[in-house]
């Protein structure tokens, strides 16, 4: 059994979804993916679990889709608060595994991209604690994603083709 687990957490809370993990499941095996500045002291106080690096390899859709080739069998996530953005709590959700959360309380619990009632409580309960200009960030970057990237794709080349048609009419006439 193959268990991947996205240490999202500071590291008391890593540490203890890892102990938790290790209870749960043992004898598998785990991959897990911690950020730069605690992995090392992880790898040291957990033996036998391989770390990687929870930085996207070659783009996002690219990670997910080589995270989806090793097929895990179950997915482990932290949902502590914090004042940094995970993406890899949403990629959990899109690797096609059983995801199990444990949040900052100990509370366990499992979820999937398609059940809003189970992850949407700590959706709300985290966007009650995020501040105004978190919420500004989010709603710039899906402008960008959205109504930006038609303008760019759509609007910009008809305008360059509509002013390449007015020269040309207008070096003929």
């Amino acid at each position: 059994m193959r268990v991947a687990l996205f240490l999202t957490a500071d590291r008391a809370g890593a540490s203890a979804l890892l102990a938790a993990a290790r209870a749960r499941w043992p004898g598998a095996t785990f991959v897990a993916f911690a950020n730069d500045e605690d992995r090392a002291a992880l790898q040291m106080a957990a033996p036998g679990i391989e770390f990687r690096r929870d930085k996207p390899a070659g783009g996002k859709a690219a990670f997910v889709k080589s995270l989806r080739a090793e097929r895990f069998d179950h997915v482990v996530v932290a949902w502590h608060g914090g004042e940094r953005v995970q993406p890899l709590r949403v990629v959990a959700l899109l690797l096609g595994a059983p995801v199990l959360v444990r949040d900052e309380r100990g509370r366990e619990t499992t979820v999937a991209w398609w059940q809003p009632w189970r992850w949407g409580p700590h959706l709300l309960r985290r966007a009650a604690r995020t501040d105004a200009l978190q919420f500004a960030r989010a709603a710039a970057a899906a402008y960008r994603a959205t109504v930006g990237a038609l303008v760019a794709v759509v609007w910009i080349p008809l305008r360059l083709l509509i002013a390449r048609l007015a020269v040309r009419s207008g070096r003929s006439a």
